[in-house]
């Protein structure tokens, strides 16, 4: 009887996964689609799913929060923000990204924020036949000689705002 429940609850969940048209994670990239991510230095890179009516929308500035850090060793580190989607009806095998910008906290250990212009990248994005429009957010060292130690980084919801 256990077997039985276990077949049905896998099922189930593969069936959910199917028609909420979920694609499997890319290799080596954590995804994330509501709510916080978290950017560590084993995994320095997310990648959230942009709602199809933020992007029909596409509001000219995006707001992100950190408002958690840990970096004990205050390691400097920059986070780099792109829109990527896939042009031409999605053939292309690697997304096209478009660089919003970059930028770092200071002091390194503690929570912050960016608040990055996204208009021209919503052009590139409109003038294109694409779909799966995501937000990728990479966590790089400033001083990459330097070796990394434990750094976390929560990455909440992400806002996007008209000008105002």
């Amino acid at each position: 009887m256990l077997w039985l429940v276990h077949t049905f609850l896998v099922g189930f969940l593969l069936w959910g996964f199917v028609c909420a048209g979920g694609e499997p994670p890319e290799p080596g990239h954590a995804q994330e689609q509501a709510g916080s991510a978290e950017l560590t230095n084993d995994h320095p890179e997310v990648s959230l799913a942009v709602p199809a009516d933020t992007v029909q929308s596409a509001p000219p500035v995006l707001e992100l929060h950190f408002p958690r850090v840990v970096n004990p060793n205050k390691i400097a580190f920059e986070v780099f923000v792109f829109l990527t989607y896939r042009p031409n009806g999605g053939t292309e095998a690697e997304p096209a990204r478009i660089l919003l910008g970059s930028g770092s906290l200071y002091p390194a250990d503690q929570p912050g924020g960016l608040r990055l212009r996204a208009s021209g990248a919503w052009r590139k994005v409109k003038g294109a036949k694409g779909s799966d429009v995501r937000l990728v957010l990479e966590m790089k060292r400033i001083h990459p000689t330097k070796p990394w130690t434990h750094v976390a980084v929560t990455v909440a919801a992400p806002e996007w705002r008209e000008e105002n």
